[in-house]
């Protein structure tokens, strides 16, 4: 069930610029954006478990991975 709440304009502005689409809901805006913290270590191991996967470019994670050990100065 919903619940009504009243907030500033400046809020409101600002909570619509944070929706992803049509079907984004001021629920799911708050609910990305807003962290309660955690008051176990079971509570924060949860959290951690259920964020999606980093956003990495795996070629990037190459070269930089061959690039490690290497010397800067132009000695190899």
């Amino acid at each position: 069930m919903g619940k009504t709440i009243t907030i500033e304009d400046d809020v409101y502005k600002t909570l619509v610029g944070l929706k992803e689409g049509p079907g984004d809901s001021f629920s799911k805006v708050l609910r990305r954006h807003v962290y309660v913290p955690a008051k176990t270590n079971a509570e924060l191991l949860a959290w951690h478990e259920n964020q999606p996967p980093p956003n990495v470019d795996l070629k990037i994670l190459d070269l930089i991975g061959k690039g490690r050990g290497r010397r800067s100065g132009g000695r190899k």
